[in-house]
């Protein structure tokens, strides 16, 4: 069995996406926005999928490039259907699947002193309902699997397709379909869910996650290109070896957690808000 090198380590050719076709959800704003971005400047032809066209044509506008827009929502399996009946009708390939979009739901009560157990008892029961896990998880997770498997027909077809969610968990299994699955678990990044947009790439940082950025040892917010890096590479030669890996992307906030374990934080890093 031969092992050789297929591609120059010139950073062009090692991580070079062009000429793919790469579909983003969410690619109307915050981190899917940056991502297509990075994907169109570096020459691949790049589907932006979303709800708000309005959204989608101002981000395509500000990217440029092969940019092309998709009106669609992911939170039913008929939309998902939809969006790639839509696409399978001018490609013969998907090469890189990024499913970007997400919701998160605001808590209805804040806990108040989240010293106080009585407080913090009630935000953990009236604090959520029903319909926030139900929205959460048909964003979040049905439409992340449902969009995936009408995609794979798509997929197979590519010489090295790859599927990446950027949140917390994307798991296809694609092994013997050789379809690469990896996931990146971002941390603060500029988005609608932290934010509010103040340019192409800008955001004013709202006071929760500007809170739960100081917890991480970084101390700050992630940054547009520290997101579109692991992404490109995932996406190029220099990741075909990744599969079913989980990276994250946090600043380090994910070790904090262990190394602050039992120990009271700055009173500036506690908030019990959560804005969706």
């Amino acid at each position: 069995m031969a092992a050789n090198q297929h591609v120059s380590f010139k950073v062009e050719d090692l991580f070079s996406v062009k000429g793919k076709v790469v579909v983003v959800t969410g690619g109307g704003s915050g981190i899917g926005k940056a991502i297509a971005e990075g994907f169109a400047i570096n020459g691949a032809k790049v589907y932006l999928v979303g709800r708000r066209l309005d959204v989608l044509e101002k981000a395509a506008g500000q990217i440029g490039g092969d940019i092309h827009m998709i009106q669609g929502d992911v939170q039913t399996k008929d939309g998902c259907k939809k969006i790639v009946d839509v696409i399978a009708a001018s490609e013969t390939h998907v090469d890189s699947l990024i499913h970007s979009a997400g919701v998160n739901s605001p808590w209805r009560v804040k806990a108040g002193d989240p010293n106080n157990a009585d407080h913090v008892e009630n935000l953990l029961i009236n604090g959520v309902e029903e319909e926030d896990f139900n929205r959460s998880n048909q964003i979040n997770t049905m439409g992340v699997y449902f969009l995936t498997a009408y995609f794979v027909s798509l997929l197979r077809k590519a010489e090295d397709p790859n599927v990446y969610g950027i949140h917390n968990l994307c798991y296809f299994q694609g092994s013997n379909m050789k379809i690469r699955v990896n996931t990146i678990c971002p941390g603060i990044f500029p988005s609608e869910m932290t934010g509010v947009t103040a340019g192409k790439h800008e955001y004013n940082i709202n006071h929760q996650a500007e809170k739960a950025a100081k917890r991480c040892t970084s101390g700050r917010p992630g940054r547009p290109e520290e997101m579109v890096g692991p992404v490109l590479m995932l996406s190029s030669a220099g990741g075909g070896y990744m599969n079913h890996a989980m990276l994250t992307v946090d600043g380090g906030r994910l070790m904090g957690l262990s190394i602050n374990d039992g120990i009271r934080m700055p009173e500036d890093t506690y908030t019990d808000e959560i804005l969706g």
